[in-house]
């Protein structure tokens, strides 16, 4: 009797299994139907095949069955690709729609799950060959799936911040995903950074206090080095780090962007911060370091040089300019500015005549040098010609440049 009854519940429990397999290859029946003319889809089919396939999702007899997923994922995409189709109009609803793909996404790593799991003999569901087929098949749909949640991502992040940051989650998942684990996610994935800046980006637009700030800036962070994003990142912290009054931070993140971008707009915000503050001495050792790594870059040798002639350091502010010189031969300014230099010692020495003459005959050669790179822009060197011709008493050459005293 014991032996009948235990018959008689295997045969329950198999009918019961197969009556849900059943359920399940009518849900793929019905879809085949329903497509069978591609150009004219009978959503009306469609929708009573997802209605089946749903119960098949969540009955215990076939929630653990690959093909229920693989037919759910089948649906789900026609039936976000119709939502797609009809929200060409402007109408799209973006958040059901990624978030369609990402279910879709979800359904094809179930696949995996399924055809990995032992019974409870511990075999393996499917065999070596048809695991392969399926695995490779689940694997090729979830990563197409996985590059639009992205996508999905860039484009919602200003507009729904939180539907961003649910594709993120699910598209970081997938890097520890048993169906992605050939492809070495942590270390082929190339869109990896973007996903980082996509996810602070949207925290951004959550942020309401500082502790919430904190936590996106980690977000930047991880995408400091990135060639394509770190300079917008860097500028990011520097911009949040200032505007919370963290003057620190706000001059790590600049160093760090001068020392890894090549690009000299962020060393110059460096020296002009410092020079904002009155720290001349931070400015100027802030243009020596910048100098070295920047050395074809006049702004430094020229900043540094005014800094010392503004201290009436001319002797010492003499050296500079020529560097500046060097650096640029033709540069006007530079030869007008250590004219001045030149010009500015014979003042200190008018008392003393051949001393003040020797200084001002050092300081016309400059002035000339400027004219000859910038004949039309007599403000360099027209009036400073004048004056030096003045004090030597250069009737000629005062006449010259006489035009020129008011410049």
């Amino acid at each position: 009797m014991k032996r009948v009854l235990f018959i008689c519940a295997m045969l329950v429990t198999c009918s019961t299994l197969f009556a849900q397999k059943y359920a399940v290859i009518d849900a793929k029946n019905t879809l085949t139907e329903a497509c069978r003319d591609s150009r004219n889809i009978d959503y009306k089919l469609v929708n009573k095949a997802w209605n089946d396939i749903q119960e098949c999702m969540v009955n215990e007899k076939s929630k653990d069955y690959y093909d229920t997923w693989v037919t759910a994922a089948k649906i789900r995409n026609i039936l976000t690709y119709k939502l797609y189709q009809d929200g060409q109009d402007g109408t799209l609803d973006t958040l059901k729609y990624f978030g369609g793909l990402s279910d879709i996404l979800s359904y094809y790593q179930k696949v995996e799950k399924c055809i990995t799991t032992p019974n409870e003999k511990g075999k393996l569901p499917v065999k070596a060959d048809e695991y392969k087929e399926i695995h490779q098949d689940a694997l090729q749909q979830a990563t197409s799936m996985r590059t639009q949640i992205l996508t999905g991502a860039c484009s919602m992040v200003n507009g729904h911040p939180d539907g961003t940051m649910k594709l993120l989650d699910h598209y970081f998942a997938t890097f520890d995903d048993p169906l992605f684990k050939e492809l070495n996610l942590n270390e082929t994935d190339t869109l990896k950074e973007s996903a980082y800046l996509y996810y602070g980006m949207a925290m951004k637009n959550k942020a309401v206090t500082w502790a919430d700030t904190v936590k996106y800036l980690d977000w930047y962070e991880k995408v400091l080095d990135s060639p394509t994003y770190g300079t917008y990142t860097c500028v990011e912290l520097m911009n949040t780090y200032k505007e919370h009054g963290d003057m620190e931070k706000w001059e790590k993140y600049c160093r760090y962007a001068a020392e890894h971008y090549n690009d000299v707009q962020f060393p110059k915000l460096l020296v002009q911060e410092y020079v904002r503050q009155d720290n001349n001495e931070g400015a100027m050792k802030m243009c020596d370091e910048m100098a070295k790594l920047y050395p074809q870059e006049i702004y430094f040798v020229e900043t540094k040089a005014l800094m010392v002639f503004n201290d009436k350091k001319y002797r010492e502010a003499i050296d500079i300019f020529k560097k500046l010189i060097e650096i640029d031969p033709t540069y006007a300014r530079a030869w007008t500015s250590l004219g001045t230099c030149y010009y500015q010692i014979a003042m200190e020495n008018k008392n003393n005549i051949p001393e003040c003459k020797k200084w001002l005959n050092e300081a016309i050669p400059c002035y000339k040098k400027s004219e000859e790179c910038e004949p039309d822009n007599p403000v360099l060197w027209g009036n400073y010609l004048y004056r030096c011709y003045h004090a030597l008493s250069d009737k000629a050459n005062e006449q010259k440049y006489s035009k020129y005293k008011d410049a």
